[in-house]
């Protein structure tokens, strides 16, 4: 076993919930395919699409199906460190394959509130990547990153490809680092991404993200629109597409 030298591993975590929880294993197994989410709204809106119950070991994991296909819908706190640690966890119990959806900020003029950002590679300016070998270009799994491309064109949803910057430190994001990394393709700013990429590559496991834009700092100061009409639109759509992806048949 490559991580049998860490002290502290996803194993444990499962072994806990049978052992000091007292759960049986199909309480502790997961399906395959999963929605991961940063918010309360995010997770309520997907969990109702999934019919999912709550998991017997947290609020926060709820268990239900896309059309006939078994599915998990899973909630993190934001940042690398936490959503890297739900997803060894979910990863022990079952999971394959995560459709992380959030929101995110854009670093562009012409990327606005509400519109749609599907990244093909990122930024880590997170302390998280480091630990699992992080590659210099962290990427998401190009299989279902292309699933979630065509579930975009057949509902006609226009979507942004380019980079996204994953940092740890939100009030910390220099507008000269932004201007550079918009001039390398980057369009957006995270806190995850990267970072989910990285731990699913060493898992084995298959994760792409899609982003609706909350907030623009592309311009000449911060504009937030968490509760724009466009943001809020967007994220509803966007969370029907998702569980519309996870519905389908594939690899």
């Amino acid at each position: 076993m490559r991580d049998s030298g860490y002290i502290v591993r996803p194993e444990h975590f499962l072994r806990y919930l049978r052992k000091d929880l007292h759960l049986s294993p199909s309480e502790t197994r997961l399906p395959r395919r999963a929605v991961h989410v940063f918010g309360g709204d995010e997770f309520r809106t997907v969990r109702r699409a999934l019919h999912g119950t709550r998991s017997a070991w947290s609020r926060w994991v709820a268990i239900g199906k896309a059309g006939r296909m078994p599915a998990v819908v899973f909630r993190s706190h934001i940042g690398a460190p936490a959503s890297s640690m739900d997803l060894e966890e979910m990863g022990v119990l079952g999971v394959r394959e995560v459709i992380a959806f959030g929101s995110c900020g854009s670093i562009v003029n012409d990327l606005r509130i509400g519109d749609c950002v599907v990244p093909d590679f990122a930024v880590s300016d997170e302390g998280t990547s480091r630990h699992y070998g992080a590659p210099r270009r962290p990427a998401p799994d190009p299989g279902l990153r292309t699933r979630i491309l065509a579930a975009c064109a057949s509902d006609g949803l226009t979507i942004r490809g380019g980079g996204v910057w994953t940092t740890d430190a939100p009030y910390r994001e220099h507008r000269n680092r932004a201007s550079r990394l918009a001039r390398q393709g980057v369009v957006a700013v995270d806190m995850e991404a990267a970072a989910l990429w990285t731990v699913a590559r060493h898992r084995g496991m298959r994760v792409a993200s899609i982003f609706v834009v909350s907030d623009e700092l592309g311009g000449p100061g911060w504009n937030p629109g968490f509760h724009h009409e466009r943001h809020v639109k967007g994220m509803r759509r966007a969370a029907r597409l998702v569980v519309e992806i996870l519905a389908r048949r594939g690899p």
